[in-house]
């Protein structure tokens, strides 16, 4: 699963980058959050009436049929295998496909009784994940989309984000195109180092959340 990722990429660094509608982006200031957790506010872009926008949305998605949210930090992933089954995820694979902005992300292993939290990376400032989208009572919400591991990271957890190939986010977010059709995973080098456990509490939000303990 993925229940913590961190973003330092700022507005400036990604209307350009991602050919976001500057409209949807004028009122938008993203703050450096190097612990986001569930319920809390992320960036995403999505595509809509032909214009690629990007919003702060709920992490936890909130499906449009629900009577309340309080189910939302159930739904913070969606299982790339069952995707196309789920009544809460079906109906959104092929209208409602986000890329949720991240700089990395955290697993943890058992150590010594304690859970050992990992951050996980790139090379790249940004390590794009594929999300799922929908709106319900005037909030917008998504959810991360998850796989089975990496051979690399396996030792970690067995689960992890769905990390697009940034030559294949174009046709991720284009629902004219098949959801199975529309991506394409990184092969991008993963990397991981141990970070203080002061990431497991959702308060602690700077920059020495990700920084190598050895």
């Amino acid at each position: 699963m993925c229940g913590r990722f961190a973003n330092t990429n700022t507005i400036e660094d990604l209307v350009g980058k991602f050919n976001i509608d500057i409209d949807s982006a004028n009122d938008l200031y993203i703050d450096e959050s190097y612990n986001i957790s569930p319920t809390q506010y992320s960036p995403v872009i999505f595509e809509d009436k032909m214009q690629r926008k990007i919003e702060k949305m709920h992490w936890g998605l909130i499906p449009s049929w629900s009577k309340d949210k309080k189910f939302s930090s159930n739904m913070i992933n969606a299982r790339l295998e069952s995707i196309k089954d789920k009544p809460s995820y079906k109906n959104l694979v092929n209208t409602n496909r986000c890329v949720v902005i991240s700089s990395g992300y955290y697993e943890w292993t058992q150590s010594g009784g304690k859970k050992q939290p990992y951050y996980i990376y790139n090379d790249e400032k940004i390590l794009p994940i594929a999300g799922l989208w929908t709106k319900w009572e005037g909030i917008l919400s998504f959810t991360i989309i998850t796989r089975n591991a990496h051979k690399s990271l396996k030792s970690i957890h067995h689960r992890m984000p769905l990390v697009l190939d940034s030559d294949s986010i174009d046709s991720y977010l284009n629902t004219d195109i098949s959801f199975d059709e529309s991506y394409t995973i990184s092969n991008s080098h993963l990397k991981y180092h141990k970070v203080s456990r002061m990431v497991n509490s959702s308060a602690n939000n700077n920059k020495s959340c990700i920084d190598s303990i050895g």
